[in-house]
């Protein structure tokens, strides 16, 4: 084989002499370097002496140097087995270039190569003066990535990452780490390297990716090479934070104001909650602070922007206040309750204790259980204690809830008029209604009154009432009912006696007038002189007189009906009207 190729050789030199190469020239570079496993191409160009000729058939021929093995052949039937499959000519031999590719490069594809034309009707040429090698690396060269020395967040970026690589047509996959707006134009190559320069990303950088690494990634047949750059991003301040130091009721406190920001802030100013200016500085004393003050706010500038760190309560220590008891609405009678004590306490208060109305210590927790209410149950308080002080609830009584209970002192009495009472103890309110002996006929009360749980209802009649009426109460929880005996009213009697008696007095007068009129007719003259003598004798006359008048009202009163003092009588609940009724009554 080695005998053969110096043969070839020897052919060549002898078939091309130096006298005939004037004009035959080439350009390619002197090394190359390509990517393990990848492509590499090495450009080539090459001139020939035409003499103002012009030729069509060429034969393109890479050769390794001695012509070991054939690289490339127009006719690839004798293109060597090393290389079959894997080699191919990029350029064009009729516009005078004559690069060629080599794919999935090896460790063994060093060179050097070297380029031969064959033009038919003119003359073969190996440009064997100028050889090209190849240098395999392993991996790739790192990309390099530009951007801005100082970003502003906010503002668009474009950073650009440069990747080095032999084979244009099989450019590398490129991946950055941010998000952004990608582009990828290439340059003309240099020295046998292409060059990529372009790939370039545009982005909106944030405070997050200051002294971050923005990286470029280029990744080839499975070989990645990693560039990148450390941003330096400028953001007003961010997480403006107070530090407020707990501080008891009535003392002073000194706030102080921080934030994140680049560059640092320059300028701080604290307001009030309606944003009014409490001062300028890093810091800011409060005096007498109490539970009741304001929220504070404090803004951070620099030279990119502000931000504030929104109100800030202070922490005020504080005893227990505002202590109020929690429980049900309502509870039956007999049930049991459970009472929670709250309170608004600066460290929450840490002890409770549950007082009777007469101060007896009922219990401690913030829990208390009430068993077998009753309506009689007292009140209850409930004392909050911190490490500051106490203070404790106002006494609450439960509201108890029972069915209706109809007092002993519930009657009836007669007197002028008729007049029942039905006392009702329930809660809620009882509905009451009034009924004859044997409830068929309805009774209105004439009055109701309320005094928190106790009920007065009324019913009343001039005419008189049944001879027992009942009292029927009624509420969620329950009934009860009672029957009244209702004493007879003697007015309609009374009236009736009188009005005989007017009659009978009338008779009385009507004869007495009738007969006085007669004697004075017949007996004119001793009328007169008994009218003298009445005038010697006024004392007798008047004496006469004022025993015929008396004698008249005594007959009067024995006709009145005995046993009726109603003077003396007071009935229950009676109204002033029924009062001034009784008062004519007994002076008929």
């Amino acid at each position: 084989m080695v005998f053969c190729s110096c043969l070839l050789s020897l052919f060549l030199w002898l078939r091309v002499s130096p006298a005939n190469a004037d004009g035959w020239n080439n350009d390619v570079p002197a090394s190359v370097v390509g990517l393990s496993g990848s492509c590499v191409e090495i450009p080539c160009t090459f001139s020939y002496p035409a003499n103002g000729k012009t030729y069509t058939r060429f034969t393109g021929i890479w050769y390794t140097e001695n012509y070991e093995s054939t690289v490339f052949h127009t006719d690839t039937s004798k293109i060597s087995e090393a290389f079959k499959g894997r080699s191919s000519l990029t350029g064009d031999l009729h516009l005078n270039t004559c690069s060629l590719k080599i794919s999935s490069l090896r460790d063994s594809d060093t060179g050097p190569f070297m380029f031969r034309i064959e033009i038919e009707n003119l003359d073969k040429f190996t440009y064997a003066a100028k050889k090209v090698s190849i240098t395999v690396k392993d991996s790739p060269e790192q990309p390099t990535v530009s951007v801005k020395d100082e970003v502003t967040s906010g503002d668009s970026v474009t950073a650009t990452c440069t990747v080095l690589h032999s084979c244009p047509s099989d450019l590398p996959r490129i991946n950055w780490s941010h998000d952004g707006s990608r582009s990828s134009p290439s340059q003309p190559q240099s020295h046998g390297q292409w060059k990529v320069t372009s790939y370039n990303l545009t982005f909106t950088p944030s405070r997050e990716d200051h002294n971050k690494h923005l990286s470029c990634s280029a990744e080839f047949k499975g070989k990645t090479g990693t560039g990148y750059k450390m941003l330096k991003v400028k953001y007003p301040p961010y997480n403006v934070t107070v530090t407020k130091p707990s501080v008891k009721e009535n003392d002073s406190a000194e706030l102080t104001c921080s934030s994140n920001s680049n560059p640092p802030a320059n300028s701080y100013q604290w307001f009030s909650l309606n944003g009014t200016l409490l001062g300028i500085g890093p810091t800011h004393k409060l005096e007498r602070v109490s539970r009741h003050t304001e929220a504070i706010s404090c803004t951070a500038i620099n030279t990119v922007g502000r931000n504030s760190s929104g109100q800030q309560k202070i922490n005020v220590l504080h005893p227990p206040y505002n202590v109020t008891m929690v429980t049900k609405p309502s509870v039956k009678e007999n049930d049991s309750a459970e009472l929670t004590c709250s309170s608004n306490s600066n460290p929450p208060a840490n002890s409770y204790q549950w007082f009777s109305l007469n101060g007896t210590l009922l219990g401690i927790g913030p829990t208390h259980k009430l068993e077998r209410l009753s309506r009689h149950t007292e009140a209850i308080s409930c004392t909050a204690i911190n490490t500051f002080g106490r203070n404790s609830s106002r006494p609450r009584k439960l509201n108890i809830l029972y069915p209706p209970e109809i007092k002993n002192e519930s009657s009836c009495q007669s007197g002028i008029l008729t007049v029942c009472v039905c006392v009702v103890e329930s809660n809620p309110p009882s509905e009451v209604k009034w009924f004859g002996p044997d409830f068929s006929k309805t009774l209105s009360s004439s009055s109701i009154k309320q005094n928190e749980s106790l009920t007065i209802f009324t019913v009343q009649s001039w005419q008189g009432l049944p001879e027992t009426v009942q009292c029927l109460a009624n509420n969620s929880l329950g009934s009860s009912s009672i029957t009244l005996e209702a004493p007879q009213n003697g007015i309609i009697i009374y009236i009736a006696v009188a009005s005989a008696i007017v009659v009978v007095l009338v008779g009385i007068l009507v004869y007495v007038v009738r007969r006085h009129c007669g004697n004075r007719a017949t007996r004119q003259p001793v009328m007169k002189n008994e009218m003298n003598e009445r005038k010697t004798s006024p004392e007798r006359s008047d004496l006469k007189k004022s025993k015929e008048e008396k004698g008249c009202y005594e007959d009067i009163y024995t006709n009145c009906p005995d046993g009726h003092d109603y003077e003396n009588y007071v009935g229950p609940l009676s109204s002033d009207s029924a009062l001034e009724d009784e008062s004519v009554y007994g002076n008929v």
